[in-house]
């Protein structure tokens, strides 16, 4: 590690800086997976974006397969022991809205009481407070079934109550328990006591947390402030934009917020090549000596999933396609960008058959510009790429690699796959 020098950083040490904040050039762990690593990857990212689409994997568990490596099987276990234990003592993560829906460290849960606080106050999704204004005693009874009878989900909670379909909105029919439920849990009322497959089920808060979390209470101004010196930790080197989008902070508050860690020094100000904004570094911050390892990445990783940032930091204008129809498409349905000696050099669509047990990648496309040109470059991407595919179908519990013929790195692909057979 040599000390950055934060008056001014180039393009590369920018990009040194964000990957090794997100663990992705530190080695993978050796041996068996325990809850020492999955605390070690979540201190790195502060929160885990919580995906359901599962075409390759939930999204949530490619984030932790990045750093951690493993198997599906035990990155799920290693979640699930971590924010779903019986005993609220031993719960080290728990969901609520981080960056969207997340799983956030139980002792980071009070730095988002703002967030409730103005939930109560109104400011949550409209559906919600239509809903708490015009069916307040349903929010209460759902508060007085959950006290009688423990977790339940919003469609047993529908049959318990006797109640009708629901609400209709933007996202379809939202039954009147999910409403409710949804109210409490963003006004933090309620938790999430357990997963049944994808599906919650809830509790009171003071059943989901420990007493000495529920117990803290965290002024605005010092929430705001600690989750703004998470981010920069957490992204290494950004803007006051990233800063805000990582958390979802209100942006003009949060923006003098940013002003006061600069001014008492947390924060360093510094300029990077080819950005027409400022930037902030953690005082201490250090630029890494590795360099990233070959990595296929979650279209939510944080390394990416704030778009601007990763067209700044990476020239990669990234879109997610899934809701466009098929014809539109120009890459594909669930696309990966591929971290390579420290850049995004290419993006593929994957998709697991389960049924055969086979990854299977329908288009590749090498990134202009940033794909190695020169033949022993190319060599070495081409021999990672194929090492990380066969390493991902193995994490998904499958054997063999297959892929299409769309993309302009479909042949070498293929041709580099049939080498490794």
């Amino acid at each position: 590690m040599t000390r950055a020098r934060p008056a001014r950083l180039s393009l590369r040490a920018a990009r040194r800086l964000a990957i090794g904040a997100q663990g992705l050039a530190a080695p993978l762990p050796a041996g068996r997976l325990d809850v020492r690593h999955l605390r070690t990857a979540m201190n790195r990212m502060g929160l885990l974006q919580i995906d359901a689409v599962s075409v390759l994997a939930r999204s949530h568990l490619l984030v932790l397969r990045a750093r951690l490596g493993g198997s599906h099987e035990a990155a799920l276990g290693l979640l699930e022991r971590a924010a779903y234990p019986r005993q609220p003592e031993r719960r080290e993560l728990t969901e609520y809205w981080g960056h969207e829906a997340s799983f956030v460290r139980t002792c980071d849960w009070p730095l988002y009481r703002w967030r409730m606080r103005r939930g109560s106050e109104g400011e949550m999704w409209p559906l919600y407070v239509r809903f708490e204004r015009n069916e307040r005693a349903r929010i209460d009874d759902v508060i007085a079934w959950l006290a009688s009878n423990g977790p339940a989900t919003s469609s047993e909670l529908d049959s318990a109550m006797g109640w009708g379909p629901g609400v209709r909105g933007p996202w379809g029919t939202r039954s009147n328990a999910k409403l409710a439920l949804g109210w409490l849990f963003w006004s933090g009322h309620v938790g999430v006591a357990a997963r049944v497959g994808f599906t919650r089920r809830y509790d009171l808060i003071e059943r989901v947390l420990r007493g000495d979390v529920l117990a803290r209470d965290i002024d605005e101004p010092d929430a705001h402030r600690a989750l703004l010196c998470q981010a920069a930790a957490c992204l290494g080197v950004a803007t006051a934009d990233d800063l805000i989008d990582y958390h979802r902070l209100p942006k003009r508050i949060a923006r003098a917020r940013l002003g006061e860690l600069t001014e008492d020094g947390a924060l360093c100000q510094t300029a990077v090549e080819g950005w027409n904004v400022p930037a902030y570094v953690p005082a201490d911050v250090q630029i890494p000596r590795r360099r990233s390892r070959s990595v296929l990445l979650s279209p939510f990783d944080p390394l990416v999933w704030y778009r601007p940032r990763a067209e700044r930091l990476f020239g990669f204008h990234y879109r997610i396609e899934i809701y466009t129809p098929k014809a539109k498409r120009q890459y594909g349905y669930f696309v990966l960008p591929f971290l390579h000696d420290d850049a995004l050099v290419a993006r593929l669509d994957l998709r697991f058959d389960r049924e055969r047990g086979r990854l299977e990648v329908p288009a590749a496309w090498a990134e202009p510009g940033w794909w190695p040109t020169c033949i022993a470059a190319e060599d070495r991407a081409l021999e990672a790429l194929v090492t990380e595919l066969r390493s991902l179908a193995a994490w998904c519990g499958g054997e063999g690699v297959s892929a299409g013929p769309r993309g302009d790195l479909a042949d070498r692909l293929r041709m580099a796959l049939g080498r490794a057979d």
